[in-house]
């Protein structure tokens, strides 16, 4: 399992009117921070880690299900902690850095929440 802890959450980071939520590591730029969830892992070295193996993301105490993940994501988890994390279907077309989830509903984050990957 991986696991990360939200370290800031950029002022535009989340909007009720979109359904994601825009992952990096702490080294994201300032322009990037103001609209991502800068994450810091805690427990494991994401390079040894299968990202598409993942069934499920848990954010605090909501569960989601993996519906997709983007043939990006790999190499973005490794090199900057980036995902996209989209609570809407997966569509024609699915974004190639996006991990697409069920439930459609973005979760209550705060600084200190905790993001399990497993």
């Amino acid at each position: 399992m991986l696991e990360a802890k939200v370290v800031e959450i950029g002022p535009e980071a989340i909007s009720k009117n979109d359904p994601l939520m825009i992952l990096f590591d702490e080294t994201a730029s300032v322009q990037l921070r103001r609209v991502s969830v800068v994450q810091h892992f805690i427990n494991s070295d994401i390079k040894k880690r299968d990202i598409k193996s993942l069934k499920n993301i848990q954010i605090d105490d909501q569960v989601y299900e993996i519906k997709h993940i983007g043939e990006l994501v790999q190499s973005n988890m490794e090199m900057i902690g980036h995902a996209t994390l989209f609570f809407a279907p997966v569509p024609e077309n699915p974004q190639h850095s996006g991990i697409y989830l069920e439930p459609y509903e973005l979760p209550n984050i705060s600084v200190g929440s905790v993001i399990k990957y497993y």
